[in-house]
């Protein structure tokens, strides 16, 4: 299988098995960075898949993430290990779950939001050169549960309006600042920071 169905997987696939409650609280001193291709109707997947087919996205994807910690849910995981054999290559994968899972050396099973973030926080100091990033790469529940403690959102934006069933969460864009912007033909690459909190300001 190819890494644009293993892409595919992470950025459709979703799970009901992480814990949201307080999210926004959750505390790192790395910078928490969710990345995810989404269409201008917000779509994100179609029957597992993604409704389009972009070689430098899935290049920019494995070039933005390698040697970091990636969270993503359980039915995510699975579905990489499906499409290419293993977990993502280079990166050490931190998988949202409440099962008990086994794992090879460069994954991780966390049952919960805080629990994750230790496990990210752990790979990123001993597997990855002590990573200033950690990732959040999917499915659609578990963007929407990390949401309110992102740093910063690295986007494909697809100017497309396909058809899916699986569409990325609301995101209150007055909270963003647009920081980067990249247009290319058919797609932009672009990032945006968070807005300081009325508790304080960015982490980074």
């Amino acid at each position: 299988m190819s890494e644009r169905d293993g892409r595919a997987a992470e950025s459709t696939a979703a799970t009901n098995e992480a814990d949201s409650n307080g999210a926004g609280a959750l505390e790192t001193d790395r910078e928490l960075v969710g990345i995810v291709a989404v269409a201008d109707n917000g779509v994100i997947g179609r029957d597992g898949d993604m409704p389009w087919h972009i070689p430098a996205d899935l290049e920019h994807f494995k070039e933005t993430t390698m040697d970091h910690p990636v969270i993503m849910g359980r039915v995510t995981y699975e579905g990489i290990l499906e499409a290419l054999g293993k977990p993502l290559p280079g990166r050490t994968t931190v998988v949202l779950t409440s099962r008990d899972l086994e794992t090879p050396e460069n994954a991780v099973a966390a049952a919960g939001l805080e629990p994750a973030l230790e496990a990210a926080e752990t790979a990123a100091r001993d597997r990855h050169d002590d990573a200033d990033r950690i990732f959040v790469a999917g499915g659609a529940t578990v963007y929407g549960q990390f949401l309110p403690a992102l740093d910063r959102l690295i986007v494909t934006e697809v100017h497309e309006e396909p058809a899916g069933d699986t569409t990325f969460p609301s995101w209150d864009r007055a909270a963003w600042n647009e920081l980067a912007r990249d247009e290319r033909d058919g797609f932009a690459f672009v990032e945006y920071g968070r807005r300081a909190r009325e508790t304080g300001q960015q982490r980074r």
